[in-house]
């Protein structure tokens, strides 16, 4: 294991409960005001683990594990990006946080793209990794397979008996879906919501200093046009490109990654 840069702490887990949910953190202690680091879709906090090592920057940086994700229990809430907003504002005035800083990697770099909206005051910088929710007439209608299911899926709820079609339609997500939906299990709800927002008018509003990060190999979500046409939307942003990249940069690229996280996050503004 690297060694933690000098002056930091190792992280360590920790837990919050805030109201009805329990909410696990990995955290590395540091001075204030933190860096709150919100993981993507079916990953969690744990993906963040070689940035809390490699990171120089001397403030504390808790990276959490959103409900129904790692160590946090999803518990009864019908989650969505604002849901999953409203959570993290409770945490941070749990903790007595005056103001923090945030990184969101695509799922939920669209919770932290909530978070900054304008006049909360509790978040003073926006670090966005290849967030999702913010779609892009250039990539052109829905593909074939997506177009397939919805018409199958309509046939079969219109002609089989309830008792039929629900299985059927099951088989038709498994047989038809992406990877991510078939493996969402009770997840699935927050998926679906998640492929349906439109988070454009959200981005447009968007005023804080904001760095865009985004790998020119990413597969999932492409720079172009996703990754230019976030950038466009956010006049406060800067779009870096990391040429050896998937949609995971700060695995995929590590040090430089580190390198200009702490670069940003201690940057006098």
């Amino acid at each position: 294991m690297p060694t933690p840069p000098r002056g930091t702490a190792a992280p360590t887990r920790e837990s919050a409960v805030l109201g009805e949910h329990r909410v696990s953190l990995l955290e590395r202690a540091g001075t204030d005001p933190p860096v709150l680091l919100l993981h993507g879709w079916g990953a969690n906090a744990a993906s963040f683990a070689g940035l809390l090592r490699l990171a120089r920057t001397p403030r504390h940086l808790a990276a959490l594990d959103l409900p129904g994700f790692g160590d946090s229990p999803i518990g009864l809430t019908e989650w969505s990006r604002g849901r999953y907003a409203d959570l993290v504002r409770d945490l941070i005035r749990e903790r007595g946080w005056q103001r923090v800083s945030l990184l969101g990697h695509s799922y939920g770099g669209g919770v932290a793209l909530r978070l900054a909206q304008p006049g909360s005051g509790m978040v003073d910088r926006l670090l966005l990794c290849a967030p999702s929710g913010v779609p892009s007439a250039k990539a052109g209608p829905p593909r074939g397979r997506v177009r397939a299911f919805s018409a199958l899926r309509r046939s079969a709820e219109t002609v089989l008996p309830d008792r039929l079609a629900e299985p059927t339609v099951e088989w038709l997500r498994q047989r038809m879906g992406s990877a991510d939906y078939r493996s969402a299990g009770e997840l699935r709800p927050i998926l679906v919501r998640a492929v349906q927002e439109d988070l454009s008018e959200v981005a447009a509003n968007i005023h804080l200093p904001t760095l865009i990060i985004w790998g020119a190999q990413d597969g999932e979500l492409a720079l172009d046009p996703y990754g230019r046409r976030l950038h466009q939307l956010i006049s406060s942003s800067e779009l870096v490109e990391f040429s050896a990249s998937g949609h995971f940069p700060f695995v995929d690229e590590p040090g430089r990654f580190a390198r200009v996280f702490d670069s940003f996050m201690d940057a006098r503004l």
